[in-house]
């Protein structure tokens, strides 16, 4: 938390100083700008570590603000979380498309975004590795998505694989010889306990990367990887992606970012399992789904099965379905035919820090 330097953009000053105010005493570094253009400027000249910006604001609103900033490859990767009034429901939906990565609704208690605040900069804090901190170059980040690396720009030779829905793409034990990318589809990784019961570590989609730890280690697969849907991947040998993480500097960076922002996300997902009711672990996941598999098509239905909701949440499908019913009596969810819908993220999100 010491010495993180925090820009908040917010033209309304009674506002702006509750909020500065707050986090000073949490002993943040805090920049105020009273505008968008203003904000825009302060960012440029001296990048902060996290930008909290009002969405409704004259001359240049919130979204002009993160359009422009995620265009600066000074800035493009800064955690970015919007201030919205709590009935804008369209605000955080337009927002997250565009690549917001948070949002706190007004008004809100000061523990809300301090744990909002805390999460983001730890999860920046782990991406980056020592020698990259305090520099204004770009941050390379810890998602297939976020180091935005194609095999198709590497000059090696690639091959493209077909998988059918519930294929197996590789199995726990196998030694790998070659590195996957998801050109279209999704895929679930997922291990097996003693007993048969499954645990899901994770579900990808294009432009993620396969089996790149295991190649990376010299070792077998620790987990099973499965399609979810309709499946094409991209494909490059064990030798050619050795010589090229070995032969390029940036690129041996970019794959260990993606182990670190891996390690990172699993070992969150453990905390949550120790000390996260059952509420907000289903919360926690839905949303992450709902991230995951709308991407920017602006529907946010779930289409995985129940009980692969139910392995990442840690729990048994009979809980998972009741809980899911108190959410759509809650009107947070609709149960339908093509999956589940979001129809208050917003309310998910306070749950999940409850």
């Amino acid at each position: 938390m010491m010495n993180h330097k925090i820009l908040l953009i917010e033209d309304h000053m009674e506002m702006a100083e509750n909020i500065s105010s707050i986090l000073q005493f949490a002993q943040y570094q805090v920049e105020v700008a009273k505008d968008g253009k203003s904000g825009v400027e302060m960012a440029q000249k001296s990048p902060p570590d996290l930008i909290l910006c009002d969405i409704m604001m004259p001359e240049l609103d919130g979204y002009s603000v993160l359009h422009i900033l995620s265009h600066d490859p000074k800035t493009a990767d800064i955690p970015f979380i919007f201030l919205t009034a709590k009935a804008d429901k369209k605000d955080f939906r337009e927002g997250m498309n565009l690549g917001a990565d948070d949002y706190i609704t007004k008004p809100f208690e000061g523990l809300d975004l301090l744990k909002v605040v805390e999460m983001r900069l730890k999860k920046r804090d782990a991406s980056l590795s020592p020698e990259e901190e305090g520099k204004d170059e770009q941050i390379i980040a810890g998602t297939s998505k976020e180091v935005n690396l194609n095999l198709e720009d590497l000059s090696v030779k690639l091959q493209s694989r077909k998988f059918r829905k519930k294929d197996l793409i590789y199995m726990e034990g196998q030694h790998p010889n070659v590195l996957f990318q998801i050109r279209k589809g999704c895929v679930k990784t997922f291990k097996i306990n003693s007993f048969g019961k499954e645990l899901i570590t994770g579900f990808h989609r294009p432009g993620d990367f396969l089996g790149y730890v295991a190649l990376l280690e010299n070792g077998s697969y620790v987990e099973n990887a499965e399609a979810l849907e309709e499946l094409e991947l991209d494909v490059i040998s064990k030798e050619d992606f050795l010589t090229m993480v070995y032969g390029h500097k940036e690129t041996a960076q970019r794959f260990f970012k993606l182990l670190s922002g891996r390690i990172d996300e699993l070992e969150k997902r453990l905390l949550e399992i120790a000390y996260h009711s059952v509420r907000q672990r289903v919360a926690s996941v839905l949303l992450l789904l709902s991230q995951e598999t709308a991407g920017n098509r602006g529907e946010y239905i779930i289409k995985i099965a129940r009980k692969d909701i139910a392995n990442i949440v840690g729990t048994t499908t009979e809980t998972l379905n009741r809980t899911l019913a108190d959410f759509k009596d809650e009107k947070l969810i609709d149960i339908r035919v093509e999956g589940l819908a979001m129809l208050d993220r917003e309310k998910l999100i306070r749950i999940q820090y409850q």
